[in-house]
């Protein structure tokens, strides 16, 4: 095997355990509940239920007693990917198996005193789930690549005056990365073209899979700046994980034949970041029973520049450390939303966002949807007594996304194009 050859293929390959089709821009996941789902401004400032304290920390505070939340959110989505061989200029229109995925979360809150909240989730911020058959065109780059995470969060707010509340916690997070993809054995020795997405009986399988656990730094504060508007504000902070997992190839005969001692298990490190995120927003009552609310994320992607795979021993002669380049940038989410009170139980919601892409053009490719994103979404909430159900319904979809071809790190030119998700989510409140 010629071991630069090997190098780039395993970096390019690596890469996408940080880089697939998520449902937020990035690998980032924004469903924290039902109602948020639609206007996630204003449970920034207003919060009005425990699963505000996904966005905002601070907003438990205005919860009397003690409250659960349970709920889910289903995701459907779906993106085709187009393909050009470098080769014989066939074009291929790729799609991945269809999924349903499911984001659930539950939360508590609970009043301490008349100044002191305390609150605890179980949610999940990153994401990630692309699949595609084995035998697709970019299958050298992947056809697999997972990202799950769950967050343990106990969260405190203190009500500093009536106007002003702080909050703090921590989030614990666990984070798990799985990716498979084959290498072109025939072409990293010459005997057809490198990387060629025509049939080849000499791929070889490989597949990474690691987690780590690791705390995150979560701080909130809500003011009250007059009766009919409030002003929030949140930071959640980045995390450097260090995964630690196996990475396992199977290779046919004719190629263990050939290299032998090559494509032998072992473990392996990763460092991934989970970026910060700085969010706030404003809300203002323009009527009784209307509320108006904006908002906005930051999000430091800037920290993703590169991934550093170092696999315990040599996985050929000289080979046993593989980098790759991605330096996205920082991205702004946008979103305006509106809460109308149609009557003492119901009330009706609705919402738009626009999230930005993190991914740099210049070491994009086709398989991540890395363009800007619109999410349009409805909602409504009733409340009877200490029970309160909410139900939503978003519709995302992604701008078509052109890619250069780098034919020897695995990618053609092409584009994702058609990327959209439906998703429906239910939240359950109960007040003691």
């Amino acid at each position: 095997m010629h071991s630069r050859k090997v190098t780039v293929r395993l970096a390019t390959a690596c890469s996408f355990a940080a880089a697939a089709a998520a449902f937020g821009a990035g690998f980032a996941l924004e469903e924290g509940s039902a109602r948020g789902n639609v206007n996630p401004a204003s449970l920034m400032t207003r919060g009005g239920e425990p699963g505000a304290m996904y966005f905002n920390p601070a907003t438990i505070a205005d919860l009397p007693g003690t409250q659960v939340e349970a709920g889910a959110s289903l995701i459907l989505p779906t993106a085709h990917v187009d393909t050009t061989s470098p080769y014989d200029g066939r074009k291929v229109r790729s799609a991945g198996h269809s999924q349903v995925w499911n984001i659930p979360s539950a939360y508590l809150t609970h009043q301490l005193s008349d100044e002191l909240w305390f609150g605890f989730g179980i949610f999940t911020r990153y994401g990630l789930g692309a699949n595609f058959p084995r035998t697709w065109p970019g299958r050298y780059g992947n056809y697999k690549a997972e990202i799950l995470s769950l967050d343990f969060a106990p969260q405190l707010a203190l009500k500093v005056t009536d106007a002003l509340t702080l909050a703090a916690g921590v989030s614990v997070r666990y984070f798990d990365i799985e990716l498979a993809q084959r290498l072109d054995a025939a072409g990293m020795n010459g005997l057809r073209n490198y990387d060629d997405p025509a049939p080849s009986p000499f791929d070889v399988d490989q597949n990474l899979h690691g987690d780590d656990i690791h705390p995150a730094l979560d701080l909130g504060l809500q003011w009250k700046i007059t009766d009919t508007l409030t002003f929030g504000a949140a930071y959640h902070s980045r995390i450097q994980f260090k995964v630690r997992g196996d990475a396992k190839w199977d290779a046919p005969p004719a190629v263990r034949a050939v290299a032998p001692g090559c494509f032998e298990d072992m473990p392996f490190t990763a460092r991934n970041y989970n970026p910060d995120k700085i969010m706030s927003g404003l809300s203002w009552d323009a009527t009784d029973r209307l509320t108006l609310s904006a908002g906005f994320t930051f999000t430091t992607w800037h920290l993703y520049d590169d991934l550093l795979i170092k696999l315990e021993r040599d996985m050929i002669p000289g080979v046993n450390r593989l980098a790759s380049v991605k330096e996205w940038h920082d991205t702004w989410r946008l979103s305006f939303g509106g809460d109308y009170a149609l009557c003492d139980e119901w009330t009706l919601r609705a919402g738009y966002t626009w999230d930005q892409s993190p991914i740099n053009g210049r070491y994009a490719d086709y398989l991540v949807p890395g363009d800007d994103r619109h999410i349009f979404a409805v909602g409504a909430g009733w409340t009877r007594g200490a029970w309160t159900v909410e139900g939503s319904y978003f519709y995302e979809f992604v701008e078509d996304f052109d890619v250069k071809g780098r034919p020897r790190n695995g990618v053609f030119d092409g584009k994702y194009c058609d990327a959209h998700a439906h998703a429906v989510a239910l939240s359950v409140t109960r007040r003691f």
